[in-house]
Order: C-alpha cells, then structure tokens, then sequence
C-alpha cells in the first residue's frame, strides 16, 4: 500500500508541477552567477541593481496598506535572500484584483437579479437589536449578499450526521442541485454521493460540482472534471495548478456549498471525503460541524455558487433560481470572502465584532490559529475585560508546521487569560463562533490569514437562540473531551520557541 502511493505520487501532476516551479524559480539567481562568473566586470552593477531594487520594494510595503503582519513577512526574506525574496514578493505578492481567468467572478454576469434586498427584513434585524442591525447592514453594504431568514435551521454536531442528511436531500432533488466543496475524494462519501447525483442527471435534474483542484489534488485523477462530465454531471475544477510562479495560485475555493432545488442548503466545514464523516482516522477521531437550512437565505448560497460557476462563460437566465420561500422566523445572513475585496475581509471583521461585543462569553472552534494583531488584541480585550473566552484547538495535527504554529499563537494567548482546549479525541476541523445565547457562526473559514486573506469562503450568521443553544451544548460537550490548557503545559525548550517564532514570521504566507 505505501509502495502504491509512493508511486502515485512520484507520477503525479502534483510533482511535476513543484519540480518546475523550482527550475523557475532557480532560473534569475542563475543567470546572476553565470554573469558574475563570467563577466565579474558586471558583478558590482548587479549588485547595486539589486539592492536598490530589495530598498524600493521594502520602502513600498512599508508604505502599503496591507497587514502589518504580511508586511515582515515579506520584508524579511527580501532583505535577508536577496534575489530570491524579491522575486518571490512580485510574483506572488496579494494582489486587489485577479488574474485575468480568475477576473470574470467579480463581475456579475446577470446575477443582480438575485440580490433582492428587503426592506422588511431589515426593519426585523433592527428590532432585534443595535448588534443585529450593524452586521446586516455591513454584510448587504461590503458584500453583494441580502440580508436573509430561514425557515428551518439544522445542527449537525459530526460529519456522520451531516453525511447522511445530505444524501436524503440530494435523493430527493427534482430541479437542480449544487456542489461546490474544497475537497472530494474516492470512498464511502463521495461514492455514494456520486451515484446519486448520476442518477439525478440521468432523470433530467440540472446536476453541477465544483471542486478546488488543489484541495482535491491526488484524491482524484487530473481529467476527473472530465470523467464527471462524461457521466451528465457538469463540473468545474477551480483554478487549476499550473507550473507558474503566481499569487493566483493561493486563490482556493475553500467553501462548502450545497444547494438543493434552491429550497434546502447546507454549509459547514465538512468535505466530501471519507476522514470528514469517520469512515477512516488519520488523526484520530474527526470533529466537524455543519447547518442545514431551509428558506428564503437559500438563494445567498447559490448566488455564491453561481458566481464561481460564471468562470465557465456560459450564458444563463439567473431568475429561474429565484425563491418563493416565505419568510422564517430565524434570522440569517449568508455572506461570501473572497480574496479580492480590497481591504475588507468580511468573515475576520464579523469574528471581531462578535468578539467586542461579548459580554458573557465567546467559544470558538478552529483548526488553526494563526492570528493578526487585530484579532489577538480582540481575544485579549475580551479576556481582560472578564468575558470566558474559550477555543477549542486539534490534539492530532494534520499538517505539524501549522500545529507549531497554532502553538505559538495560543502560549500567548494562556497567558493573557485566553482559554484554550486541545480535542483529545483527535482532529478538530469545525469553524464556528458562538457568543452570549444571541449570535454565532457557522462556516468554511478557519482563523488564519488563508481563510481571511487568501481564500473564497461562505459563513452563516445566525441572530437565533434556538440555534446558538444547539453549538453552545455542542461546544460545552466538546471542552469537556478536551484537554485545557494551563500555563504549565505551555512551556519549551529554546530551540522550540526559536522555531515557532522563525515560523511566525512566515505566518501569512504559509
């Protein structure tokens, strides 16, 4: 079996891509040796060449308005590996807008026609109170999306739950159904999943997936958009990886969309693949979450959907996905990141005035934890100012770096009265915020700068008490399988705290 996929790694798109990212990589600092050698006249040219261009490139991140934080990581490998670092910065710098394949999806090709704002719903998040009103109006003013309710909101506490409630709904699909997930992988999950969704196609329903190709990538075969097609399901695979040094590349579809008949959507952070749902355990047991809901904030999901969707240039009349829904007693609002909103990042700024808001408590579930300055004054604030702040962290890592890092983030956090759990079972996956039995979260973006920064995300905001009950006993049972974490249990060796705060630096962009 390990010989099995050694080889399908060795012979993987995936290895070739890396071998010729390096090979261009190492192309300038080669030629720069090859002149210096033989033409040593040349060298001190070269060398005045680029250090002005490594004091102009520092001088305009440092006069940027990007985060402090992107600001040292950038400006040290540029200073400290001249050229490398400066080649590295203007190819795969942030940039404000795409490349000109991934440019389409800001545009909104006829999707204008689903953004339907209601008036009265407004005045209901008004009456809800002054918290409820700011974030609905800050979601309909720095996103496309309306301001929302649903009829009907369901928890999903683990994957299995989520899994197998998915599939009843796609079963029961007779208009269309929409898939659009980070990851899809060969086993019991998608399988299933699969079949049905043949099936669906076969009996005439309008069956769409879209997977990241990088999330997906050596889980599913190159062509498999492809095959998929071949089968009646029309599929996109999202930005695929090429061997170019580009920002473009860090641009993931990270969401976790599904979209049934535009009547029943769910989100969360589960995947379709087998250790999301506990069909396998590579790090232990697998905690996830997820929502179903049912209603008028449907129809966000699959403007979201549709927007990724456009990158396949097909023409369409959109108001054939309209909703009739009635209005729910649940107040929602479904709101999409993506990497491409100037300096807003919608998800980060909603988790922080969430945070500020606390007056009790404020529990929060995340994979990784690599946190800017402004989130951690956040945490701290909250802490100091007697709000029970807890988050919920891996006890099983899934990539060790990343642990290391969301190790140092959190030692300073204990210190600062911040409560952190470790999930001794296994690998906690779930993304979510939860504050006062008033409001939570519920979505794909993790607390790290590639869910905040980098990636297109989707999150639900609930204003619900029956629905925040639910995380909260969920998130309580949870701390209570878990290990917190004393100031004791934070302490290590130097060359620990010399590699975590090496990897700091380097934490944006990892």
């Amino acid at each position: 079996m390990k010989l099995r996929k050694i080889w399908k790694l060795l012979t993987s798109k995936f290895l070739l891509v890396c071998f010729l990212l390096l090979v261009e990589l190492a192309i300038l600092p080669t030629i720069i040796f090859l002149l210096s050698k033989y033409l040593p006249h040349a060298a001190p040219v070269i060398s005045l060449l680029i250090i002005v261009v490594d004091v102009i490139l520092v001088l305009c991140i440092i006069n940027s308005e990007m985060n402090a934080e992107y600001k040292i990581a950038w400006i040290v490998p540029i200073l400290l590996v001249p050229p490398i670092g400066a080649i590295l910065y203007l190819t795969l710098r942030r940039r404000k807008t795409p490349r000109r394949k991934l440019k389409s999806i800001l545009e909104k090709n006829g999707l204008e026609t689903l953004y339907v704002h209601n008036l009265g719903i407004m005045r209901r998040y008004k009456e809800k109170g002054d918290f409820a009103k700011q974030c609905a109006g800050f979601v309909a003013q720095q996103s496309f999306l309306p301001a929302s309710d649903c009829k009907s909101v369901e928890y999903f506490a683990f994957g299995e739950q989520y899994f197998e409630r998915l599939t009843q709904e796609l079963r029961s699909a007779k208009k269309y159904i929409f898939l659009e997930y980070f990851v899809i992988a060969p086993g019991k999950c998608w399988d299933t999943i699969v079949a049905i969704l043949k099936e669906k196609a076969q009996n005439g329903v309008d069956v769409r997936v879209i997977y990241d190709d990088i999330g997906s990538m050596l889980k599913v075969p190159s062509d498999y958009a492809d095959r998929l097609e071949k089968e009646g399901i029309k599929c996109l695979c999202f930005n695929p990886f090429r061997p170019v040094l580009d920002v473009a590349q860090n641009n993931r579809t990270h969401r976790k969309i599904a979209v049934i008949d535009g009547e029943t959507a769910f989100t969360g952070g589960i995947n379709l693949a087998d250790e999301y749902i506990n069909e396998t355990h590579p790090f232990g047991k697998w905690k996830d979450t997820g929502v179903m809901i049912r209603g008028r904030a449907v129809q966000n999901f699959t403007s979201l959907f549709l927007q990724i969707w456009s990158l396949r240039h097909e023409k369409e009349d959109f108001s054939k996905f309209l909703t009739d829904s009635e209005h729910g007693d649940h107040l929602c609002l479904v709101f999409g990141d993506t990497p491409f909103d100037g300096n807003r990042n919608i998800c980060e700024d909603l988790y922080l005035k969430t945070i500020y808001h606390a007056k009790k408590y404020v529990y929060i579930n995340t994979p990784y934890l690599i946190l800017d300055g402004e989130m951690k004054r956040a945490l701290v604030s909250a802490a100091r100012s007697g709000v029970d702040v807890r988050i919920t962290v891996p006890n099983i890592p899934d990539k060790k770096y990343v642990y290391a890092l969301t190790k140092a983030f959190y030692s300073q956090l204990v210190r600062d009265g911040v409560k952190i759990y470790r999930y001794t079972p296994g690998f906690i996956h779930a993304k979510s915020i939860v504050s006062d039995g008033q409001v939570c979260i519920i979505g794909s973006s993790n607390m790290d700068f590639r869910s905040f920064y980098l990636h297109w995300e989707c999150d639900a905001m609930f204003f619900d008490e029956s629905v925040c009950s639910q995380l909260y006993r969920d998130y309580i049972d949870t701390c209570n399988q878990s290990e917190l974490i004393t100031q004791d249990k934070i302490k290590v060796s130097l060359i620990r705290r010399v590699y975590r705060s090496i990897l700091r630096i380097f934490a944006p962009l990892m």
